[in-house]
């Protein structure tokens, strides 16, 4: 089975008004303020995946910091999840800051999605409180079995679209506020499996994953060797954060690595098929 474990597809008529979407929320505004930056509907996405002999793909939402925005795309991940069940893996977004939002996580629960995020903190948490303020949604997440996903930040190196600072230390805290839940950090966690080496930090990620998303664009490929050895390959998702980057680059790196076979199974699809309990 090979899995892609995150990409991004949005509503056509979002598509459509791409412009005035930009001036409705922030998240988005820094993501897609490029026009060449891509934008796809589920069915692309279905169409990609046929001609790439990807079987699953786990659609992320993003930081919505628009509440309407997030639930219309909430909805729309939804609806092509139950079109395309054997194909798609959903993950909504919710809002932080609001009153409301444990009854989202129960929502989001109730239409069929698996997953939180991916969160964008910088907007949707430290410009709103601290750490006080996730602290029981967390344990919402835990208590609903929903894997919680969350965009990381690289702490060095050159500025992109949606960076972000979501970095390292700040990604301790959160773990350790999240035991019991199972995590996702995208990105290779922005550099965090390095610190794997540490054995506090080590015994911190023993419920993390790491996903690849845009991998190329900010390492060398032997980072799939090291960071297997540090951490393990059990602990890697292989993605893409399609339509940013076509999985086939993904896929190229992963097979041109000095990983064992069953290591390169294990993170094109085996890891992600225990994880989501996939058939």
């Amino acid at each position: 089975m090979i899995v892609d474990s995150h990409v991004h597809i949005f509503p056509p008529d979002f598509i459509r008004d791409r412009k005035s979407l930009l001036t409705m929320d922030q998240t988005f505004s820094e993501l897609y303020s490029d026009t060449r930056s891509k934008l796809v509907t589920a069915e692309d996405l279905i169409c990609l995946m046929d001609e790439n002999g990807i079987d699953v793909s786990v659609v992320m939402g993003i930081g919505w910091t628009n509440s309407i925005l997030a639930e219309k795309s909430n909805q729309y991940i939804a609806e092509s999840c139950e079109r395309f069940p054997d194909r798609l893996i959903g993950f909504g977004s919710i809002d932080l800051s609001s009153a409301y939002v444990f009854d989202q996580v129960r929502y989001l629960t109730e239409i069929g999605l698996k997953g939180i995020g991916e969160l964008h903190l910088d907007h949707q948490l430290f410009k709103q409180g601290g750490y006080e303020l996730i602290t029981p949604i967390i344990q919402e997440i835990r208590s609903h079995d929903l894997v919680l996903a969350i965009h990381c930040s690289e702490p060095v190196g050159h500025l992109y679209p949606g960076k972000g600072t979501n970095t390292p230390e700040k990604l301790e805290t959160l773990l350790n506020l999240s035991q019991g839940v199972n995590v996702i950090l995208s990105h290779w966690g922005g550099g965090m499996p390095f610190y794997g080496l540490m054995p506090e930090i080590r015994k911190l990620l023993e419920s993390v994953f790491f996903d690849t998303a845009a991998s190329p664009f900010l390492y060398d490929r032997t980072i799939f060797q090291i960071v297997s050895d540090i951490v393990g390959a059990n602990h890697i998702l292989a993605a893409s954060d399609y339509p940013l980057l076509q999985f086939s680059r993904i896929i190229s790196e992963i097979e041109q690595s000095s990983m064992s076979n069953q290591d390169k199974k294990l993170i094109l699809g085996d890891n992600a098929k225990t994880l989501f309990n996939l058939a």
